[in-house]
């Protein structure tokens, strides 16, 4: 045979090879049905752990909901430096029993509670008529805002250190020097730790999300997404000084850039771990094969799926149509660089995949993560799940839930629904890690979620807010 006659037969093989292949490979990972035609799926290596653990139990130290009879919103949860665990939320018309609390800043519906790690209330306060979050340094303290602005407050939260009028305050975080961040809109207002004033600017293009304090590299990061084209969002991650001035950006690409990806992305949520690292959820509407996700966050050119760990068919985005899922990823914050990623979803019972939220993370010396938000049916494993050897109620359309990750993201430790009675709804929107101690706010929309050592076993009324506390 010739040489000619031989490659006309070699490409005629591979090409009916290919044709043959096609049909089985689309069964096999189908394509979800929305605006892009080439889905790469990620697939798990020969070998890597299952992900699951099995049975899903949780022993908590206290569980109680917290409000009146009307609706009420959680907000954050800080862990002072005595282990007292503090809870931010709006409560219209609450009581708080056995104490007389404080009012600060024309407190109205705003409240601080101060719990002891078994759930005894040690002291309330009163601050503004709304609050929408807080966060606690290293040292002891606490930063709150709200309709008030950025209040800061000493760890008792029953006296202000300082307070800073800038208007309605969306997200707040305060680093290990006690410099603390406030954002506005689209602004961020930092200040050190005695209420200096070091700059006010805007976060860019875009709509912010979630901020979080770099003291070790002097800098504020935050998260969003932006509009790139009619047809497409992606995220950010945007770096800047205390004073303004941008430092790194992660995603952050123009409309034209090549891979960019045809599913909406964005920056949810953000956490600085007690490791040190950046840790980034996203969510993804569609699979990750069709986001910025499975790309360098530096060079949309470069593909990042060699930092992608997946498990099995809950960090497998395969069969997803157009859910909203998840994405979580570990980075270096002197660059913005990627170290590691994982996809998460949930099942539906036919195995096509369901959407799940993110409401807050934190992460560990060792960076174990620990994240909480809301998962539609069904996280693994659900129905297993046991809280103080109880098992959790029916699912009732949407769960709050916990999830610990170990700290090269292969395996769950813990994957939680934290539902009560039959039925119950809601989501978690609040959590902080210390050494010894993991604390969970979140909202009950229907029906009732667990409670023990509770300072209010049952719900008050209309939409309710919830915490939870045990030992790690």
């Amino acid at each position: 045979m010739s040489k000619g006659s031989y490659m006309k037969l070699r490409n005629f093989l591979i090409i009916f090879a290919l044709v043959l292949l096609a049909p089985l490979a689309a069964q096999a990972n189908p394509v979800p049905s929305q605006t892009f035609t080439v889905y790469v799926p990620l697939v798990s290596v020969p070998g890597t752990p299952s992900g699951i653990t099995s049975p899903t139990s949780l022993a908590v130290q206290a569980a109680s909901h917290l409000g009146g009879a009307g609706d009420d919103l959680a907000a954050g949860v800080a862990i002072a430096p005595d282990g007292s665990v503090i809870v931010a939320g709006t409560l219209p018309g609450y009581q708080p029993p056995g104490v007389s609390p404080t009012t600060l800043l024309n407190g109205t519906n705003g409240w601080l509670l101060r719990l002891a790690p078994t759930g005894q209330l040690r002291s309330a306060t009163r601050l503004g008529a709304n609050i929408t979050g807080l966060a606690m340094s290293p040292a002891g303290l606490l930063v709150a805002c709200g309709d008030f602005g950025l209040a800061a407050l000493p760890p008792e939260a029953t006296s202000l250190h300082w307070h800073h009028a800038l208007g309605q305050g969306r997200r707040c975080a305060v680093g290990t020097d006690g410099s603390s961040a406030l954002l506005v809109g689209n602004e961020v207002a930092v200040f050190s730790a005695d209420g200096t004033a070091q700059g006010r600017w805007s976060a860019g293009v875009g709509t912010t999300n979630d901020l979080v304090v770099d003291s070790a590299h002097e800098q504020v990061i935050v998260t969003g997404f932006k509009q790139v084209n009619n047809n497409l969002q992606i995220p950010f991650i945007r770096a800047y000084s205390y004073t303004g001035m941008l430092r790194w950006q992660s995603y952050d690409f123009a409309a034209d850039t090549p891979n960019v990806g045809t599913a909406d992305t964005r920056g949810e949520r953000l956490a600085l771990g007690q490791d040190g690292m950046l840790y980034l959820a996203g969510s993804i509407n569609g699979g990750t094969g069709a986001s910025i996700f499975v790309r360098d966050p530096k060079d949309a050119s470069q593909s990042a799926t060699d930092r992608l760990v997946v498990t099995d068919k809950y960090t497998n985005p395969f069969n997803v149509g157009s859910i909203k899922m998840l994405w979580l990823g570990r980075f270096d914050p002197a660059d913005g660089t990627l170290i590691v990623g994982q996809s998460l979803l949930t099942r539906r019972s036919d195995d096509r995949g369901n959407s799940i939220s993110a409401g807050a993370m934190a992460a560990g010396r060792d960076g174990t993560l620990y994240l909480v938000g809301q998962a539609f049916a069904a996280l693994a494993n659900r129905d297993q799940g046991r809280i103080n050897g109880m098992p959790v109620g029916s699912y009732g359309g949407g769960d709050a839930y916990v999830l610990v990750l170990t700290p090269d993201f292969r395996q769950r430790q813990l994957w939680l629904a934290w539902s009560g009675t039959d039925g119950s709804r809601g989501g978690a929107v609040g959590l902080v890690v210390s050494d010894t101690t993991v604390a969970m706010v979140a909202q009950v929309s229907v029906g009732a979620f667990v409670s023990h050592n509770a300072l209010q076993a049952a719900p008050g009324g209309g939409s309710d807010a919830y915490v939870a506390i045990w030992q790690r």
